[in-house]
């Protein structure tokens, strides 16, 4: 399945803000009540922004073929198994963290995204230059949820080190105001991707697993200066988010991730769930992948996210 072409806006002033959803069936209005909330976050400077949704239909064709990777998906969720308790609750975890995650193991679908990943950037650089504003004057602004982190947090380095795709931070001037990384797998996928190494396809081109270590996507110029690729760098998660490194309001330091100079926020989301509970929570709510009408929300709501952090995406934003 062809990837969609990148939505091109017209800029109403010198910002813009890109939305990146995790893993599900992602179509042209399924954010519609996410947008809604940011709307009315952003208030009166709403109509100084280009709001874009980066959507990557062929994620519908990885659970298609998700029994093609049947056995690193046994392997990965039996690795996370074992860095969880054994009980309903980590095993639930364990299956929910890895039906997230699970399309790292399958390398074609990865590559494509990126590369459709780098057409949005592209398309929305040229929309702010169409504008009138040259890239080291435009105001751009990322919100990735779950999956969507993954993406966001690969395609950043990659574009700091391809100069060819004239995306870099410090060669050519392209930062971001803001990139906010809500429940990332970023940490879970390094640690997972260590445990499961010999079947993920291409390891070495996944930052997350290669590198000595998570950094921030950055670029070293000439001078020896580091650039990073974002001005400032938000990691949210919640004390019951799996996805994000907690479970049951313990943090899981080997699948929190933890990036150097992050601003760090852990939500509280004790909503009087008992063990049992949340473990039924969890195998009911997969992500954005067609989730049931929950009567408690899921520790793993991007809208949830968002709203708790109402305040901070206002002030964050509209700087």
């Amino acid at each position: 399945m062809p990837l969609p072409p990148p939505q091109s806006l017209n800029w109403p002033s010198d910002r813009a803000l890109l939305l990146v959803h995790g893993v599900g069936n992602a179509r042209p209005g399924d954010y519609d009540s996410l947008f809604a909330q940011l709307k009315g976050i952003l208030a009166d400077q709403v109509d100084q922004y280009a709001i874009y949704m980066f959507l990557y239909d062929q994620v519908n064709n990885w659970f298609a073929t998700k029994t093609q990777a049947a056995n690193g998906f046994k392997a990965l969720v039996g690795a996370l198994k074992t860095e969880l308790d054994a009980t309903a609750l980590g095993s639930a975890a364990a299956d929910f963290a890895g039906d997230v995650i699970w399309p790292v193991l399958i390398a074609d679908a990865r590559e494509a995204i990126r590369t459709a990943f780098f057409e949005q950037l592209h398309q929305i650089k040229a929309d702010g230059i169409r504008a009138g504003f040259e890239a080291p004057f435009q105001k751009i602004s990322i919100i990735a949820h779950s999956m969507g982190c993954f993406h966001t947090f690969e395609t950043l380095h990659a574009a700091a080190r391809r100069k060819t795709q004239g995306l870099a931070p410090g060669t050519h001037g392209f930062r971001f105001e803001n990139v906010i990384f809500m429940a990332s797998p970023v940490q879970l996928i390094r640690t997972m991707g260590g445990a499961i190494h010999g079947v993920i396809p291409q390891p070495s081109s996944l930052t997350c697993v290669s590198a000595p270590q998570l950094s921030m996507p950055s670029e070293r110029i000439i001078t020896g200066d580091v650039i990073a690729s974002a001005k400032h760098t938000v990691s949210i998660t919640g004390n019951l988010d799996p996805v994000g490194g907690h479970l049951f309001g313990n943090r899981l330091e080997w699948a929190y991730m933890n990036l150097p100079e992050q601003e760090s926020k852990v939500d509280q989301q004790s909503q009087g769930l008992n063990e049992a509970q949340l473990a039924s929570l969890l195998r009911q709510s997969l992500s954005e992948q067609d989730p049931p009408q929950l009567t408690v929300q899921s520790p793993h709501d991007w809208g949830g996210y968002v709203a708790r952090h109402a305040a901070d995406l206002e002030e964050w934003l509209t700087v």
